[in-house]
């Protein structure tokens, strides 16, 4: 394991543009990214909430460029503002006393934990390092947030309760989101490019990206299968197979490749993705999603209620959010 994040690092020294490198050096640094009325949001605030999107950029964009550059800045942006607004909210509320348990704030970052490492608590610290926060920090902005929706839902989210026929209405669109999607299963075909060859050590990682591509764009164009590229190019344990996986659940995949094959459709090409050790090319074949529980479920039924009533909400909390901005002094150093 330590082997592959030496590799991964190195693959990213060479490959990383100029605004992934500094998002890998600027991880020991901890700025001040804003102030709210004098209070500050700091840059390792920023870079935890934004290194699952990083992740990803890094893998769907190797090379990164002016796709990459602009995804990255629009969910910078959109990170900092929610700081921003949590602390408008925290100064608005802070003088009212409100108590949050400390098991509240430990079952949201065992929540987290689960859904973006896996429930791999090891690789949550080491992100955490990386970004240049520490677990107290980190169990603080945890705590922050839980705070924070707990005083809009106290503002906000008490009125008029749902009907039984904007709960139905809810449900329908929004099943999917209450499923377990851990039990979420996809079979795939997969082409792994390792970015080293132990057979000739004059091959550069930049080599064997510039594979990687002309295998996909030979993909593309019909001049090979993806069996036989499998075949051909792959160095891994399905190769012989036609780079053939079984079918997998979705807590059996890294997090950020799980992300990335389960957006795409049964049939499409994905990659060349930054792997591990190499390069990536997939061809999803189905996908397996788990039943979304029943709304006579009382624990379903509440949080579709609950989702109502936070959608009702949302256009007055936004104007209120919106007059508090108004009145704040707002700094921005990012």
């Amino acid at each position: 394991m330590k082997l592959v994040r030496r590799i991964a690092v190195l693959l990213l020294a060479l490959l990383a543009g100029p605004v992934a490198q500094a998002a890998l050096k600027e991880g020991v640094v901890n700025r001040i990214a804003a102030t709210v009325n004098g209070r500050p949001i700091t840059s390792s605030e920023v870079r935890a909430r934004l290194a699952p999107y990083l992740r990803e950029l890094m893998m769907l964009y190797p090379r990164q460029g002016p796709r990459f550059n602009s995804e990255l800045v629009a969910a910078k942006k959109a990170v900092l503002n929610d700081l921003i607004d949590r602390e408008l909210v925290l100064c608005e509320f802070e003088t009212k006393g409100f108590v949050i348990k400390e098991d509240q704030v430990e079952d949201e970052i065992n929540r987290r934990i689960l859904m973006m490492f896996n429930g791999n608590r090891s690789e949550f610290l080491d992100s955490l390092r990386k970004s240049g926060m520490n677990y107290t920090e980190y169990r603080e902005s945890v705590k922050k947030e839980i705070t924070v929706s707990a005083m809009r839902g106290m503002r906000y989210e008490r009125g008029i309760p749902p009907t039984p026929d904007e709960i139905a209405e809810e449900y329908q669109k929004t099943s999917s989101e209450y499923r377990d999607i851990m039990k979420d299963s996809i079979s795939y075909s997969k082409i792994f490019i390792p970015a080293m060859d132990p057979n000739d050590p004059m091959v550069t990682p930049e080599d064997c990206y510039k594979l990687a591509v002309r295998v996909r764009e030979d993909l593309d164009n019909g001049k090979i299968s993806f069996a036989a590229a499998a075949r051909k190019y792959s160095r891994d344990a399905h190769a012989a197979d036609g780079g053939k996986w079984p079918s997998l659940r979705r807590d059996e995949l890294a997090v950020e490749f799980a992300n990335v094959v389960f957006a795409a459709k049964p049939g499409q090409l994905v990659g060349p993705l930054l792997d591990p050790a190499g390069f990536t090319i997939v061809k999803v074949h189905n996908k397996k999603l788990a039943a979304a529980p029943a709304l006579t479920s009382p624990e379903i039924k509440q949080k579709v209620d609950d989702a109502v009533r936070r959608k009702k909400s949302e256009h007055r909390y936004r104007q209120w959010v919106d007059r508090l901005r108004d009145k704040a002094v707002i700094r921005t150093f990012i």
